[in-house]
């Protein structure tokens, strides 16, 4: 029998805000900040339609994307799944939802960001196709509010 075989991809909705702050604080390698806020991530959803998802399995969500586009890029943030969960291809299922997301609404490239430390997602991205992009440049932020 499939460990998961009741699994369901659904769109992500602010109103699993506290479960999806739970499964990220367990996973390692994935920063959460004030942009993962209640009210941040409300804006984010709605901005974002059709690209963000979970997987549930018996009523518990185990596994999550994020994604964005800018009109030019799409963006992938907090693919995790829970780790009893992983190896079964559910990240890859939900990477799929996201970038044919992108794609339905023309964004024909994107970009993510992995920690250099974080070892198993930067395996994960090679083996799917992702290459890491030439470093010659910095990345620089600044908070503005």
């Amino acid at each position: 029998m499939n460990k998961l075989q009741n699994l369901k991809i659904t769109e992500m909705k602010i109103d699993d805000h506290m479960e999806l702050i739970s499964i990220w604080e367990k996973s390692e390698g994935l920063c959460i900040d004030e942009e993962d806020s209640f009210e941040n991530m409300q804006f984010f959803l709605k901005r974002n339609r059709g690209l963000s998802y979970v997987a549930i399995l018996n009523g518990k969500i185990i596994a999550t994307i994020k994604g964005a586009q800018d009109g030019r890029r799409g963006y992938i943030s907090h693919l995790t799944v829970l780790k009893e969960y992983r190896g079964y291809g559910v990240a890859k299922a939900l990477l799929d939802k996201t970038t044919k997301g992108l794609m339905k609404q023309g964004i024909f490239k994107c970009n993510l960001y992995v920690l250099d430390s974080n070892i198993d997602a930067i395996k994960f991205w090679n083996y799917n196709g992702w290459k890491i992009l030439e470093k010659n440049f910095s990345m620089m932020q600044k908070k503005l509010k």
